[in-house]
């Protein structure tokens, strides 16, 4: 029985693809095994897009360097509901300047999609960045199932038009079946997981 981590390393999609990750919400060192497994199953070097409510940049940076050791050289952050912290100081604290880090509010699910849009325009075209997203639960639940889906309609369109590849994260200790399902329908794969094995296909 392998990881998350572990069993994402295997994982290789299209470009232009996307797959729901079901699975309890990961600590911030988890989340950075999980997106380097992502990144070290690709052909080639990629850049890295994570969105992020349940971990602030900062925390994603430094455990990116005390988990894995080196940074990307491509990295893009999407720090959402952290308005009070500086870009500057959120990568200038690990001396990391060349990450593209936005902050943007809790209910500013536009702005999400606006700045995940900036974030791949941010390389060049003959790339497929990659989309870690955590987690849909807390946009579910303070926006509601409907806009969640909208949300999710329109973010999964552009990064199809990217050619980017996306994994987003729902927990499924806080929705019901039916929940996941509705919006799995919007996702090429549903990739299910408990924190020790490895997943189950639907």
């Amino acid at each position: 029985m392998g990881s998350v981590y572990e069993s994402l390393c295997a994982d290789k999609r299209e470009p232009g693809s996307s797959a729901l990750v079901v699975c309890p919400s990961l600590p911030a060192d988890e989340t950075i095994r999980c997106v380097d497994a992502l990144r070290s199953s690709r052909s080639r070097p990629e850049p890295i897009v994570v969105v992020s409510r349940a971990h602030t940049a900062q925390a994603l940076l430094e455990n990116w360097r005390s988990t894995i050791g080196s940074f990307p050289e491509r990295l893009g952050i999407v720090s959402i509901g952290e308005v009070t912290r500086s870009v500057s100081a959120a990568s200038t604290a690990v001396d990391l300047p060349q990450a593209y880090v936005q902050t943007i509010g809790t209910e500013d699910v536009t702005g999400i999609g606006i700045a995940i849009g900036e974030a791949f325009l941010q390389w060049e075209d003959d790339t497929n960045p990659l989309l870690w997203f955590d987690s849909l639960t807390p946009l579910i639940e303070g926006k509601g199932l409907e806009m969640t889906f909208r949300f999710l309609h329109v973010t999964l369109e552009e990064v199809r038009q990217a050619g980017a590849v996306a994994y987003v994260h729902i927990d499924p200790e806080k929705h019901d079946e039916q929940t996941i399902s509705t919006l799995g329908h919007l996702f090429d794969d549903v990739l299910k997981y408990d924190t020790e094995s490895v997943a189950l296909k639907e």
